[in-house]
């Protein structure tokens, strides 16, 4: 197949993607430093990371909507470049406060990214194939998680120095804010019969359609799976006696190498399914309720003081599917969004969905704090996933595979 132009869009955005995720994901393996630098506690330390995720949370409709109304380019290209001198300043904290109050901040320029980038990439993909398009994109998310948090480690354990790793990661930010602005142009506007199209029905439908906030709150257990994981995943390998820093967050980083074919595997079969008119939400039921079990695998076998080896195996495998689930999960909220207001609907979602940041990484340490185990927390994310996937069940499907948006 020839090279498209929706091809450079889906690039473009996957690299956005590893210049966020390492900037965010890069201070889950130093946890341990800050927590010795600062004397604080696992929960204390589980809210710092939900910090950068409370204010990314919060920025979700609005960007979606300043999107919506004064063009995506703008957004994007201004966040990338504010997100590139915030992790700049990190080497400047020199106290427990500045690196939250920093943090925030970094989630505010972060936050104005997803509202604007999934629509990009719905705007410029051929509608058959839209799975494909969101896989590619979140492989850059995948591949950010695995270079964050392996190298994060891996510079702070040579430099002894948490700080400089956000100055090395600062970097793809930079080059993001180039591509974005060479290579990505806005899509055009939706008119009808010569006149632009009044979108107000268009956000009443994005607030008050039950099937989409079927899916608004079924994306809130998968996320706060997905958190418990990124944020606790090296400590979990520590509390079974994997105690150095690099191997640990190598071991825990490979969650993100696992994704990459578990993205492109279920987008691509989720296009050819509703192509056929079966509908994407089985897909998403399936990743959900298999990642479900393993995380509730995950926390017997930790428990009972299984291998590391046995964990490693199951975290490996639940890589695939906590992935895997979000081509499909995206496609199917995009056919069942309004096309006029799409950044407002991505944007909704995603502020529902990450309300569980505010909640999974402090929950599960103060879990761990009180238990000595983060087994307690590990089994409330699986059961959270069984729970999601009656939500998507009862999410009534777009028959032909793609709902007429904004009618």
């Amino acid at each position: 197949m020839p090279w498209q132009n929706y091809h450079t869009v889906w690039f473009v955005m996957a690299f956005g993607w590893i210049a966020l995720y390492i900037v965010r994901m890069g201070i889950a393996p130093v946890l341990g430093m800050i927590m010795e630098e600062f004397h604080i506690s696992h929960a204390v330390a589980g809210s710092l990371f939900s910090t950068i995720l409370v204010s990314y949370t919060i920025m979700q409709v609005p960007s979606g909507y300043l999107g919506d109304r004064f063009g995506r380019r703008k957004i994007l290209i201004l966040s990338t470049f504010l997100w590139f001198f915030l992790s700049l300043a990190t080497v400047l904290v020199q106290t427990f406060a500045m690196l939250v109050a920093l943090r925030f901040v970094t989630g505010l320029a972060h936050g104005t990214y997803f509202g604007n980038e999934k629509p990009t990439i719905v705007a410029f993909t051929p509608a058959e194939k839209i799975g494909q398009g969101q896989a590619v994109s979140f492989i850059g998310l995948a591949l950010g998680f695995f270079l964050a948090v392996f190298f994060s480690g891996m510079i702070a354990d040579y430099t002894h120095n948490w700080r400089g790793v956000f100055v090395i990661f600062s970097i793809p930010s930079i080059i993001t804010a180039f591509l974005i602005f060479k290579y990505i142009k806005d899509p055009e506007r939706p008119i009808r019969d010569n006149r632009p199209v009044d979108v107000s029905h268009a956000y009443g439908k994005a607030v008050t359609n039950r099937d989409l906030w079927f899916m608004y709150l079924m994306g809130f257990t998968v996320l706060y799976a997905y958190w418990l994981l990124a944020t606790w995943m090296p400590s979990i390998y520590q509390e079974i006696g994997i105690t150095g820093i690099t191997a640990s967050s190598l071991l825990s980083a490979i969650l993100g190498l696992v994704g990459i074919p578990g993205l492109f595997i279920m987008g691509t079969l989720s296009d050819i399914f509703a192509k056929k008119g079966y509908g994407r939400k089985w897909f998403v039921a399936i990743n959900a309720f298999i990642w479900g079990l393993l995380m509730i695998g995950i926390a017997y076998m930790l428990e009972i003081k299984a291998s590391g080896i046995t964990i490693s195996a199951l975290y490996f495998v639940s890589g695939f599917f906590a992935f895997g689930v979000w081509p499909p999960y995206y496609a199917l909220l995009s056919e069942l969004s309004p096309k006029e207001t799409m950044g407002t609907t991505f944007g909704l979602a995603n502020f529902i969905g990450f309300l569980s940041a505010w909640v999974a990484p402090y929950l599960t340490g103060w879990m761990k704090d009180t238990t000595g185990s983060f087994s307690g927390g590990l089994y409330v994310a699986g059961f959270l996933l069984i729970a999601g996937v009656l939500l998507i069940l009862a999410v009534r499907s777009p028959v032909t595979g793609g709902l007429e948006r904004g009618v």
